[in-house]
């Protein structure tokens, strides 16, 4: 019981890397979307109700939210007319960069690899999951939504970086910078 949580986090990298395969069979596409979206809320769930939060299980967690956000950042460039391509890829590189810095500052301050689950950082996931979808099946969105898009995710990407430096002991947790945790 206590590895349910840990099965379903493997599910969802296992169900991102098979969103490349079906981007043109848009019904299977969509299922198996939102199965990653099920599976990344239900693995803290189940951890939470089954008394199974472990270190290994927030790692994999990370990196099932990594693979499943790297995937649809590919498919929305891959997908992105010309008109607004300059302008996603190069906020995802600045997001990616800001990323990549504070996992090397959580790799050399705390001694892991490991993405916190900020409120900033679960928004920015909800604000990416329901875009995806809309941008495939619309065809393209508006230049201004890809703007809110990237400045939320870089918002949180500061955020995580600013209490990554500010903090002495590591919280994968770690709400925001405003609220206390208990």
């Amino acid at each position: 019981m206590k590895q349910i949580p840990n099965l379903v986090s493997c599910f969802r990298i296992v169900l991102s890397l098979a969103l490349l395969l079906l981007v043109e069979k848009p019904m299977f596409f969509i299922v198996v979307y939102l199965l990653c979206g099920l599976s990344d809320a239900a693995d803290g769930y189940l951890a939470r109700k089954l008394d199974a939060e472990t270190v290994i299980g927030t790692k994999l967690d990370s990196f099932g939210d990594f693979i499943f956000y790297a995937v649809c950042l590919f498919l929305l460039i891959v997908f992105t007319n010309s008109a607004n391509y300059s302008l996603i890829i190069a906020s995802v590189i600045i997001i990616a960069v800001i990323r990549t810095v504070n996992l090397i500052i959580t790799k050399t301050k705390f001694k892991q690899w490991n993405i916190m689950h900020t409120i900033g950082n679960k928004f920015t996931g909800i604000v990416l999951f329901t875009m995806l979808p809309i941008h495939i099946f619309a065809d393209s969105f508006p230049h201004g939504l890809v703007i809110a898009v990237c400045m939320v995710a870089a918002i949180s990407s500061v955020e995580e970086g600013i209490i990554l430096l500010k903090t002495k002991k590591y919280n994968a947790n770690k709400r925001s910078i405003v609220f206390q945790d208990k």
